[in-house]
C-alpha cells in the first residue's frame, strides 16, 4: 500500500535559521529588506541578483550586486569568483552610500572571493526561500577612470554576507 502526504499550506520546513548580515571591514549590518532578481536588459550582461539595504540613520543604501551564472540549470548551486562570465561563477559589486541617482561615495570592482552558495531552503506562504552564503570576499573599491580607460584602486575592503529569505523577481 502506498500513501501519499501532500502539504497544501504552501510551507515546506525551513532548515536552521541563518542570520541574515553582511559585514565589511568587520562592521556588521542586519539585512531587513529582500533580496530581488533583476533581470539584464543588454545582450552581453549577467542576471543579478540585488539587494538595497537602507543604511540606518540615513537616506542612503548599499548596493550588493551578485552575478552568478547559472547555466540552464535553476539558481541554486556553488558558483566560483571570476569576471569571465563562465557558467558556474559569479562577479560581485558593492555600492557603499548609494542614494539612488547615481551618487555614491564608492564601489569596488570585485578583487578575490570565496564560493558563493544559494540553496532552495524550503517554502513559506507558497514563496521559495534561499539561503546565499559568500563567506570572505576582499572588495577592491575605488572608481573607474574613463579617460584613462582604467580603473583607480583606493584600498581594499573584507566582505562577507549571509542572507535566508526570498529573492524577488523585478
Amino acid at each position: 500500500m502506498l500513501v501519499l502526504l501532500v502539504s497544501c499550506s504552501g510551507n515546506d520546513t525551513i532548515k536552521d535559521p541563518l542570520v541574515s548580515e553582511y559585514e565589511l571591514s568587520g562592521e556588521l549590518f542586519n539585512i531587513n529588506t529582500y533580496m530581488y532578481w533583476e533581470n539584464a536588459n543588454t545582450s552581453g550582461e549577467v542576471d543579478q541578483i540585488r539587494l538595497m539595504e537602507p543604511i540606518p540613520n540615513s537616506s542612503l543604501f548599499d548596493l550588493i550586486i551578485i552575478s552568478p551564472v547559472p547555466g540552464p540549470d535553476s539558481l541554486e548551486g556553488n558558483f566560483l569568483f571570476s569576471k569571465t562570465g563562465d557558467i558556474g561563477t559569479y562577479d560581485l559589486v558593492f555600492v557603499h552610500n548609494f542614494d539612488e541617482e547615481d551618487e555614491y561615495q564608492w564601489l569596488t570592482n570585485g578583487e578575490n572571493g570565496e564560493g558563493l552558495v544559494i540553496e532552495l531552503d524550503g517554502v513559506e506562504n507558497g514563496q521559495n526561500i534561499y539561503r546565499l552564503v559568500i563567506p570572505n570576499f576582499t572588495l577592491n573599491y575605488g572608481y573607474w577612470d574613463y579617460l584613462a580607460g582604467k580603473w583607480i584602486s583606493e584600498g581594499q575592503k573584507q566582505f562577507k554576507i549571509s542572507y535566508q529569505g526570498p529573492i524577488e523577481m523585478q
